[in-house]
């Protein structure tokens, strides 16, 4: 099964119509395996060779922990829906990924993804780079990121 998303990159929130945030705490055990903690509920996730979730199981917060501590990277980021097209959603990274913020756009068609028209506030397109996919985000260490954010937007902030 394809994924139909295409992702972009944008600079801010700023002025947009979005939802409440829904916080993700992402720790990768390895390709295959990955914990979160989404709120207050905490998840087991195996992803296919396609980084699509095959399994989706509920733990606890003991089992999280202990998982946890065997993980070898995190991603911390918040998730918002885009009020005005429900197919849109935006997430917001902290931590070693701070100034991403990385537009999904999902379509139920091929045809629907090769006709979209991305909205005026969206930047470049990026879902054929590093940073489309949190797979492949948590493999960049911070100089490798920050270089492959610039390719599209300038950052400002200190990454000391």
């Amino acid at each position: 099964m394809k994924r139909l998303t295409r992702r972009f990159i944008v600079r801010s929130l700023d002025s947009l119509s979005i939802s409440e945030p829904i916080r993700y705490e992402r720790y990768y055990i390895n390709d295959s395996l990955r914990i979160q903690k989404k709120n207050n509920l905490y998840e087991k996730e195996v992803l296919n060779e396609d980084n699509i979730v095959t399994e989706k199981i509920e733990i606890s917060e003991t089992e999280f922990l202990k998982l946890k501590m065997g993980a070898t990277s995190e991603i911390v980021r918040d998730s918002y829906l885009y009020l005005k097209d429900n197919r849109v959603s935006i997430k917001k990274y902290y931590g070693l990924y701070k100034d991403l913020y990385r537009v999904e756009v999902t379509f139920s068609s091929a045809e629907e993804m090769n006709d979209y028209q991305k909205e005026d506030w969206m930047l470049e397109e990026i879902t054929n780079s590093p940073l489309a996919f949190d797979k492949y985000l948590r493999n960049l260490s911070r100089e490798d990121f920050k270089k492959e954010l610039e390719k599209y937007i300038d950052v400002e902030n200190d990454y000391e």
